[in-house]
């Protein structure tokens, strides 16, 4: 019975860990709708937007251009990437829908990034590319989302708390 008792309290312990260890939602956006041209050479888009990841993350997310009204948007985006703010590895979004702006043609460009796994620590999120439009300006938006496994320290601490809690009432017992 002793035994019983002991392996129930190890086990509501281990469950507690696991439990707060669950992941949590993390999301962040990111936009910029003020590119344009002087009308004699495109806008240089060169956007570098940071922030905080707490815990391991794995992180998704899109950006793009637009909306297109039908005479735009007029921004073309070379490359757009995540760094950590220390440098390392950069994590390359890919362009999903492209534009041929070699031929003069406008549109909507769709970049992504596939789930990706992420330490904690500060990074960042950079954009690069021109705006054409002298009309009016134009731009982009981003948006990463994810899950952390971050343990929720308030959550955490109770269910730790309530595992030993259990395991003194089984010593107690014997």
């Amino acid at each position: 019975m002793k035994a019983l008792i002991q392996t129930v309290a190890a086990l509501g312990l281990a469950l507690a860990t696991a439990v707060g260890a669950q992941a949590a939602p993390v999301s962040f956006s990111f936009s910029d709708d003020s590119i344009q041209s002087d009308g004699v050479s495109a806008a240089v888009v060169d956007d570098h937007f940071g922030f905080t990841l707490t815990g391991l993350t794995q992180l998704s997310g899109s950006l793009s251009t637009g909306p297109d009204g039908g005479s735009g948007p007029w921004v073309d985006i070379t490359s757009a990437y995540l760094q950590a703010k220390s440098g390392g590895t950069i994590y390359h979004l890919t362009e999903t829908k492209a534009v041929n702006w070699a031929d003069d043609e406008f549109g909507v460009e769709t970049w992504t990034l596939g789930a990706t796994w992420l330490a904690a620590g500060d990074w960042v999120l950079s954009v690069i590319g021109e705006g054409y439009n002298d009309k009016s300006p134009d731009g982009f938006g981003a948006t990463l989302a994810g899950r952390s496994t971050e343990l929720p320290e308030p959550a955490m601490l109770a269910l730790t708390f309530a595992a030993l809690a259990g395991l003194r009432l089984s010593r107690r017992a014997r």
